[in-house]
């Protein structure tokens, strides 16, 4: 090897010990940087011909990644986000029946029963009377309040996914826009590590929202499958709508390329999208259903033997609650019951007498009416009216403990697969100081090579005059 090719070698190391130091000092620097993706400098031999010596050039740099741990971190995030979403819903549902402070159902059901006890006692008691009616209100007006507040959540959480699909919508079109240019780059020779960072980056915001996969070509574009449907291709995305099918539940449905449009909710299975159609369709859904079923089963059974009975004016087939369904029985119970017109306003209208001729003295339909809250009339007479209440709050209760079991469990799975990929492509400052270091001396070294020939080169030089 003669001193211009030693000179060669060392101008080589210099250039790629320069690239390592800058490759390391880029990982330094974007240590919290998130989406950042630790780079490797690649280094390799440069062959001069046919000589058994060479030197070094740079080969590029590789990110370091895990696709099968970037998908199933992808995935344990849509998980942990769906659960964590329900729970959330599922905390609020629980409060609409928090009965511990009193003001309840519950009480109120007491207060029915209570009343009329009270009324059997004495029939000719206008305040007795009164205190019926009173809490016969006050019954309709809790029964109300729950039902309103289970359909606006449900109107609320529709609202939400449909901000969310706004959301993933334009995470879609710029991961199109960024396939775009990261293909071009590839194409030119060109690094498109940051392109990819960036990428990688809206996947993840993507991820907590629905759940993806991504299948990355030769060219450098992915394409992403949220909810089983394409919303990602090369570089063009597709939209997502979210709306309402004929049972008034959530319809997610996805764009196709002739300009129809598929209905994939049924591929849910990780992401906001899917914790909220769950809590909405399914648990709040249930529980409104089993609430219009107790509303009617009990309304029913106070007006079926309130109507056996007669009044103070001697009317009988009275009615205390109204139902005004929306739908067939029992829909609509909660929100539209409301206090008979049949009684309203006229404490004379309880029917507390069992005959005519017994009226106005007696006080045994009164009784019987009582005798009604021990009796199993609610959900096809399986159940008594306080039993059906519990049974009602304890599906509540069910629900959220099953709901934060999945969250407590989904969001350490989480934490397992960030800290597996964390390990692969995450930025440890301790490895990054020992490689800088080593890349350091290696360009020292280089250094001290290209003096060391350079000294030997000025004596030869001097020695030929």
């Amino acid at each position: 090897m003669g001193l211009t090719s030693v000179l060669i070698t060392a101008r080589d190391a210099l250039a790629a010990q320069s690239y390592g130091i800058a490759v390391t000092g880029q990982n330094i620097t974007n240590a919290n940087t998130p989406g950042y993706v630790r780079r490797e400098a690649l280094l390799q031999t440069r062959i001069y011909g046919n000589e058994t010596y060479g030197g070094v050039e740079v080969a590029g740099l590789r990110r370091s990644t895990d696709k099968f741990l970037e998908q199933r971190h992808l995935s344990s995030v849509g998980r942990s986000e769906a659960s964590a979403a329900r729970d959330g819903e599922l905390a609020v549902l629980e409060t609409v029946f928090n009965d511990l402070a009193g003001g309840g159902i519950g009480e109120a059901l007491d207060r029915i029963d209570g009343s009329f006890q009270q009324l059997a006692v004495d029939p000719s008691d206008t305040i007795a009377r009164e205190d019926i009616l009173a809490s016969l209100g006050e019954f309709v007006g809790r029964v109300n309040e729950t039902g309103e507040r289970l359909a606006q959540q449900r109107t609320d959480l529709l609202n939400n996914m449909q901000n969310v699909v706004l959301d993933l919508n334009q995470q879609a079109d710029e991961i199109a826009s960024l396939n775009g240019e990261i293909r071009l780059a590839q194409a030119q020779g060109q690094d498109a590590a940051d392109l990819r960072d960036r990428r990688g980056q809206v996947l993840l915001e993507m991820s907590p929202i629905v759940n993806i996969q991504v299948v990355e070509h030769a060219d450098g574009s992915i394409l992403v499958q949220a909810a089983g449907a394409t919303i990602v291709e090369g570089s063009e995305s597709r939209d997502f709508t979210v709306e309402l099918d004929a049972n008034g539940d959530v319809m997610l449905t996805a764009a196709r390329t002739d300009g129809t449009t598929s209905n994939v909710t049924g591929g849910l299975a990780g992401g906001k999208l899917a914790g909220l159609v769950e809590a909405r369709d399914s648990d709040i859904a249930a529980v409104q259903s089993q609430l219009d079923e107790y509303v009617f089963d009990f309304a029913t059974a106070l007006n079926t033997q309130h109507q056996a009975g007669f009044s103070l004016d001697g009317q009988t087939g009275l009615d205390l609650f109204d139902l005004n369904l929306v739908g067939p029985p029992p829909a609509g119970a909660a929100q539209t019951i409301t206090v008979s017109t049949d009684v309203q306003g006229q404490p004379i209208r309880i029917a507390a007498a069992a005959s005519l001729a017994t009226t106005p003295g007696s006080s045994a339909n009164a009784n019987l009416i009582s005798l009604v809250f021990d009796q199993s009339n609610i959900f096809s007479g399986t159940r008594t009216a306080s039993e059906g209440y519990s049974d009602l709050v304890g599906e509540v209760g069910l629900r959220r403990a099953s709901s934060q079991r999945d969250s407590t469990l989904f969001e350490a799975m989480e934490a397992q697969f960030l800290e597996l990929k964390e390990s692969v492509s995450g930025v440890s400052l301790d490895e990054e100081m020992v490689a800088l270091t080593r890349y350091q001396r290696a360009y020292q070294a280089a250094a001290r090579v290209l003096s060391v020939a350079d000294e030997m080169l000025e004596i030869l030089l001097a020695t030929a005059r």
